[in-house]
């Protein structure tokens, strides 16, 4: 008898039942006008390879095709009347068939997927028990941030992207900039860009705020994002800002108030942000002021030198938004970096190997869209047990989910339902630790271990170079 039962692909996650049905898929793909012939790997079975190559600990296409000769993946496919299901049909071991098909399907299907799974999160929350506690005085919650990823450099990257370069130069690795927009509630992707690092931050934010479904949210950004054009694109896209300004800014929007004397801490001013005449602005979109209010705090705490805080918000009525809860909400902000370590380090996003920038687009679509599944559980599962999402450790929440993938539940948890149940209430019981003596000056730093090999500095093929010529000089002595 068996003591252990694996999950089929449709319920894991429940992918394929409730957020991403073989319908929905099929006409993604109709709507990005491609003429394909898919053969054993449909769009379906392409698309749950991309998610498994993530959730997996091996990254690899082998990883892929070894899973999909399990068996694991025979419910997305149809079984053939005479030849069986997909894993019988599948008779060679390469990954050619595989590779092919992620390079055929369109990165729009990878991203209507995750504005869906977005979409689906968005109704559970609204038909949760206790919907007001999703919000912030009735505004959806956005953290927006950058980062960057790092790519190893081919001729088709060197063409799209730049290397990274410091004080002494250019570096061996191809960097790539990007900003994303998180829900405050349930720690998922709402919208994300990219570009070459010789795009800034602030160009991105349009192409972020386009593919929020929801408006009258506030969007709250560090100094990066400080700019009349963040603000600018926000108010055309119906959404709230609330900005921390560099001092600079901060005077020349409190100079054209008029007002005698310096800015003192606890001051909120009614301003209208006019572009200066060397702002970098979206030229399609109104150049009208944007109304808003100028606040500034010094914060003070001992031990611990005093921060000038200076925030824009267009959250213009002091009485419903008073100043110390704008501070204590930009307070919040540091979840972003939390959402990025998800990313980067749980999954592993931080470096990719595609060679070429439409796979690295859809690598980075697939794995924005597992780390939103992953989300989407850890909401039904919060919301179920009456927590917050916040409250629940992803990575240990991300090892249960991958367990159930990999290794497989119970046989006594025999049903379909009875599995997604179980899976939840486990999900549940992973919440953060306490750790009242956890210090929050810990410094950003890992001690290094002795490596076995020297780090590689430079070309690969220069490398290979050098030793050839070592070698030849040993040979010729």
């Amino acid at each position: 008898m068996a003591t252990v039962v694996r999950p089929s692909a449709e319920e894991l996650l429940s992918v394929y039942q409730d957020l991403l049905p073989q319908s929905l898929v099929r006409g993604w793909v109709k709507a990005a006008q491609v003429t394909l012939y898919w053969r054993l790997l449909t769009p379906l079975v392409i698309l749950w390879g991309f998610i498994f190559q993530r959730l997996n600990a091996d990254h690899t296409c082998d990883a892929v095709v070894s899973h999909f000769h399990t068996g694991a993946a025979d419910g997305l496919a149809p079984v053939h009347p005479t030849a069986g299901p997909l894993s019988r049909r599948l008779t060679s071991e390469s990954t050619a068939a595989y590779v092919q098909g992620r390079n055929r399907l369109p990165l729009a299907v990878l991203q209507a997927a995750l504005q869906h799974v977005y979409q689906v999160l968005l109704g559970w929350l609204q038909a949760a028990p206790k919907p007001a506690t999703t919000t912030w005085k009735g505004h959806a919650l956005r953290w927006l941030d950058g980062t960057t990823f790092r790519l190893a450099p081919t001729a088709a990257l060197l063409a799209e992207y730049t290397p990274a370069a410091n004080q002494t130069g250019r570096t061996y690795w191809i960097v790539v900039r990007s900003v994303a927009a998180f829900c405050g509630f349930t720690q998922a992707v709402v919208g994300y860009a990219e570009a070459a690092t010789t795009t800034g931050e602030a160009a991105l934010v349009r192409a972020v705020l386009a593919q929020d479904p929801t408006r009258g949210s506030i969007y709250g950004g560090d100094r990066n994002f400080g700019t009349f054009r963040v603000a600018q694109v926000a108010r055309a896209w119906g959404q709230h800002v609330r900005l921390r300004l560099n001092p600079g800014t901060a005077r020349l929007l409190f100079a054209s108030l008029q007002l005698p004397g310096p800015l003192h801490s606890g001051a909120d001013y009614p301003v209208a942000w006019t572009p200066q005449p060397k702002a970098q602005v979206e030229p399609d979109l109104p150049l009208t002021p944007v109304p808003g209010r100028l606040l500034y705090a010094r914060l003070q705490r001992a031990g611990f030198r005093p921060i000038d805080l200076y925030l824009f918000t267009t959250l213009r009525d002091p009485e419903q938004y008073p100043l110390a809860e704008l501070m204590a909400l930009y307070a919040r902000r540091w979840e972003v970096e939390i959402d990025y370590r998800h990313l980067k380090t749980s999954l592993e996003l931080a470096e990719f190997t595609a060679k070429s920038p439409a796979l690295f687009r859809k690598e980075l679509a697939a794995g924005l869209l597992t780390y939103n599944l992953i989300c989407a559980l850890m909401t039904q599962a919060a919301l179920k047990a009456d927590l917050a999402p916040t409250q629940l450790s992803f990575r240990r929440c991300y090892r249960r989910i991958r367990a159930w993938l990999i290794v497989g539940l119970p046989a006594w948890v025999d049903t379909p339902a009875a599995l997604t149940e179980y899976l939840l209430a486990r999900l549940a019981r992973c919440t953060l630790p306490n750790q009242p003596h956890k210090v929050q000056h810990e410094p950003r730093r890992v001690r290094r271990r002795p490596a076995v090999f020297p780090a590689l500095k430079g070309s690969r093929d220069a490398a290979r170079q050098q030793v050839l010529r070592q070698l030849a000089g040993e040979s010729d002595s």
